[in-house]
C-alpha cells in the first residue's frame, strides 16, 4: 500500500553496529517480536542480544520501555516501545510512495529530535 521496502538483515546489523560504536561495545540489546522464529534465525549469532520471553506483549512492552534506546522496524508496537523508553530510537528509512504515521516524514514534522534514520539496505 505505501510501497516500502521492508527492514533486512542489512538494517539490523547496522542499527546493532550503530550502537556497539556509539557506545564502544558497551551494550546488550533485548530482541522481541510478535515473530521470535524471525528474530532467533536473524540474530542469534550475536552474543550481545538476548531474547524477551515473548509470553506477553505487555510484559514485552513494558520490557521494551524500560531499555535505555531502540532499534524499531515500522508499526506502532515499536514506535511506542521507543518512545516511552525516552532514549535514541533508530529507525528504518524507508522511501515511500504515500504519506505514513511511523516514517521520517511524521517523526520530523513532530520534532522528535531522538528518532535517528538509518538507511534499510
Amino acid at each position: 500500500m505505501f510501497g516500502a521496502t521492508l527492514p533486512g538483515e542489512k538494517y539490523f546489523q547496522r542499527a546493532l553496529d550503530y550502537y556497539r560504536k556509539k557506545f564502544s561495545n558497551n551494550v546488550l540489546f533485548v530482541a522481541a517480536s510478535d515473530d521470535m522464529d524471525f528474530i532467533h534465525s536473524k540474530l542469534k549469532g550475536e552474543i550481545d542480544v538476548f531474547f524477551a520471553p515473548g509470553t506477553s506483549a505487555a510484559f514485552d512492552m513494558a520490557l521494551l520501555s524500560s531499555c535505555n534506546h531502540s532499534i524499531i522496524t515500522m508499526g506502532s508496537y515499536g514506535f511506542w516501545t521507543g518512545y516511552l523508553a525516552g532514549g535514541e530510537v533508530v529507525y528504518p528509512d524507508v522511501k515511500l510512495y504515500s504519506d505514513y504515521r511511523f516514517s521520517r516524514s511524521m517523526y520530523e514534522r513532530v520534532r522528535l529530535d531522538n528518532f535517528t534514520p538509518l538507511p534499510v539496505d
